[in-house]
This record gives C-alpha cells, sequence and structure tokens, in this order.
C-alpha cells in the first residue's frame, strides 16, 4: 500500500518502472548516438564530461518524477539545474540537436506539476535558453532554425502531457466518486435494514401482542370461573386455543413473507368486525358502524386502518378499563377515515406507546393524520384518516 501511495503523483514523467526504464534508455540512445555522430567529443576529450552530465541529468530528472507532492520552488529549480546541464551538454556535442531533444523531458515535468501559465512559461524561458545558446556558440540561423523546430516539439510535449495530466485527474475523481457510491451503498443497505428491522418490530407488536393480551384476558376469565362456571371456563380454554393458533398461523406468514396481509383478502369492514368480535369475546361491547358505500383501497391503506382499529382496541382492553367501544369507518370521496372511542379512563400524559408511535409512522408515510386524544366526555378517541387518491 505505502508503494502504491508513493507513485500516485501527478507529474509528467511516468510512475511506473517499466516507464522509467523507457525514459532512460532513450536518454542513453540519445547519448549513444551523439558520441557515435560527434567526433569533436572524442578528438577534445570532452566526451568524459558529456557523459558525467548525461549521468547527472538523468538522475536529477529522476529525483525530480519520484518527489511525492513536490513544492513549486522544487520543481522551478529542478527545472533550472536541468536546463542548466542540457545547455552545458549542448555546448560539449558542439549543438548537436539530439542532445537538443534532452529538453523535452524538462518541458515534460511542468505542465503536469505547475499552473498553466507558469508551465508554458517556463517552457517558453527554456526553449529561449537554447536559442541563446546556439545563437552565441553557432549561428542566428541555427538559433531561428532550433527555436522553431525544438518549438513545434515543445508544443507538442506540454499539450500531450497536459491531456495526460486531465485524464489521470478525471479517472482519481472517477475512482472518488466510485468509492463514495459505494460508501453511500453501504448507507443506503444499513438504513434499509433499520428501516425493515423496525417494520417487523412494528409488526411483531401488532400481531403477537394483539393475540397475547386477548389470551392473557381468556384465560384469567379460565381461572376465574373454572370453579364456578366450569362451561364458561371451557369456552374461553378453547377460545384462547383458537386465538394461540391464528397468532402462530399469522406470526408464521410474517416470517414467511415479510409483509403479511392481516386482512387475508377480506374486505376490511369485514376485517374489522372479526377484530370487533374477539373483543367482545373478550368481555369488551364494542359496537360498529359505517358511514358511506366501501371503497377498493390500496393494500398499505387497508392495512394502516386494520392496524389502528386492532391497536386501538388491544389498548382499551389493557389500559382503558373500558366497559365498551364504538368502531366508526367513514367513506367519502376524497378520504377514508377510522374512528375509535372508549369509555374508559383516558390517557395519562401525552406521550405516544411503541403502538401509536409506529402506527403514526405508518400513517404519515400515506399522507394522512392521525388524532389521540382524550375525549371531552370522558374516555379515548384515535382517529386516523387518510387521503384517497384516483390510484389508490
Amino acid at each position: 500500500m505505502a508503494s502504491s501511495t508513493k507513485t500516485a503523483h501527478k507529474f509528467g514523467l511516468p510512475a511506473k518502472f517499466d516507464q522509467y526504464a523507457a525514459v532512460y534508455i532513450t536518454i542513453a540512445a540519445f547519448s549513444i548516438v551523439t558520441l557515435i555522430s560527434v567526433p569533436s567529443l572524442w578528438t577534445t576529450g570532452y566526451w568524459l564530461p558529456y557523459v558525467i552530465g548525461v549521468v547527472i541529468f538523468a538522475v536529477i530528472a529522476d529525483r525530480c518524477a519520484r518527489q511525492h507532492q513536490p513544492t513549486r520552488r522544487f520543481i522551478v529549480t529542478c527545472i533550472i539545474v536541468e536546463t542548466f546541464i542540457v545547455l552545458v551538454l549542448i555546448a560539449l556535442s558542439d549543438y548537436f540537436f539530439l542532445t537538443m531533444m534532452l529538453s523535452f523531458l524538462i518541458v515534460a515535468t511542468a505542465p503536469g506539476d505547475l499552473p498553466r501559465r507558469q508551465a508554458y512559461g517556463l517552457a517558453l524561458c527554456v526553449l529561449s535558453a537554447i536559442a541563446v545558446i546556439c545563437a552565441i556558440g553557432a549561428s542566428l540561423e541555427a538559433a531561428v532554425q532550433v527555436f522553431f523546430g525544438l518549438g513545434a516539439g515543445f508544443v507538442f510535449i506540454v499539450t500531450f502531457t497536459e491531456l495526460a495530466h486531465s485524464e489521470r485527474q478525471a479517472r482519481e475523481q472517477l475512482q472518488q466518486a466510485n468509492q463514495q457510491l459505494a460508501e453511500y451503498a453501504a448507507q443506503v443497505e444499513q438504513l434499509a435494514t433499520m428501516r425493515e428491522r423496525n417494520r417487523l418490530a412494528r409488526e411483531v407488536h401488532d400481531t403477537l401482542g394483539h393475540y397475547l393480551t386477548v389470551i392473557n384476558v381468556q384465560l384469567e376469565v379460565v381461572t376465574k370461573l373454572i370453579d364456578t362456571n366450569p362451561i364458561r371456563a371451557k369456552e374461553a380454554a378453547l377460545k384462547s386455543k383458537q386465538l394461540a393458533s391464528e397468532g402462530l398461523n399469522e406470526i408464521r406468514r410474517s416470517v414467511a413473507a415479510l409483509r403479511p396481509t392481516p386482512l387475508e383478502d377480506k374486505p376490511l369492514p369485514e376485517a374489522i368486525r372479526s377484530l370487533i368480535e374477539t373483543s367482545r369475546d373478550a368481555g369488551l361491547m364494542v359496537t360498529y358502524e359505517q358511514t358511506g358505500t366501501t371503497r377498493i383501497l390500496s393494500s398499505e391503506m387497508e392495512t394502516v386502518l386494520y392496524r389502528a382499529a386492532q391497536e386501538s382496541l388491544t389498548n382499551i382492553r389493557k389500559h382503558a378499563h373500558a366497559s365498551a367501544a364504538n368502531v366508526h369507518l367513514t367513506y367519502t370521496l376524497d378520504a377514508v377515515s377510522l374512528r375509535v372511542r372508549d369509555n374508559g379512563i383516558g390517557r395519562k400524559g401525552d406521550e405516544d406507546n411503541v403502538g401509536l408511535s409506529a402506527l403514526r409512522e405508518r400513517v404519515a408515510a400515506l399522507n394522512g393524520t392521525v388524532l389521540a386524544e382524550n375525549h371531552l366526555e370522558g374516555g379515548f378517541v384515535l382517529e386516523v384518516t387518510l387521503p384517497i387518491t384516483p390510484d389508490a
């Protein structure tokens, strides 16, 4: 990991070993051809300083290219030193053009490390320095030829290096975007898991809690009447067994489908009347009213209304100390509402319990409203209203 970090820089020169080797081979090839093509290097004895200069140039270029996140001062210093070495090599090789082409490696470094204007400015300075030394040591005509000949190569090198740098930046940005996308996907998955856990918690509370409450009431009836009224106690025991079987079946359906259909394809009014019959069997006098004609609703809306009735009747039996309750289902053109009222002691405090909080979440998801408060005439009232859309 460390090695990959060191090579992940933005230089114009290559960052892999085999690419560096290609650069070194190019420098060596230029030097060998120059040594062969310029006899004056041998007659004057300048071949040794020339070779030493080439080696120093290669080492500095390598050092500059491998530096991780170099400062602007470091880059400019390297370019100045490399330019000076190239100027010396040009003079030693009797202004041989192939030696001048070593300057391409200098120009290739600037676009990847410096702002565009500074990179172009340094390239122009390098080109001008080579042209000046040619004018001084050779001729003005040679200087002009070198200026325009190397200038064309400089333009190509700078443009190509800048494009390569832009492409490399695009790849890095794409990699960062992919990494962020993976992180977002993990967060979405975690959020979906949490929502599913909350949904399952609500399902367990609504389903299992309802059946266990009714079974507990029936078993209390058994314990109280087993001596004085064995027949009634037996009926309560059988009812408890029936409810236990129904609860077990619904839990199995929930585990199998992860989205149970508590209405079991029954119309909503019929499903609510079944809940009312269960509550009546537990000793609570419940009446049912309906206003408006039954309409076809989405499964989500029917499930929410069914759970609201189930949660209300369960809480009435457990906490309200009520003897009677009323369930009123109302259909209108643009809404459907369920109102459950009891004659119990009402609610103490304004804090919602787990079931009511879960119900509010369900209703809010369907853009509905929940009214839960103590009634002025006594008891508690819960009213759930859901808007009916054309595709509901």
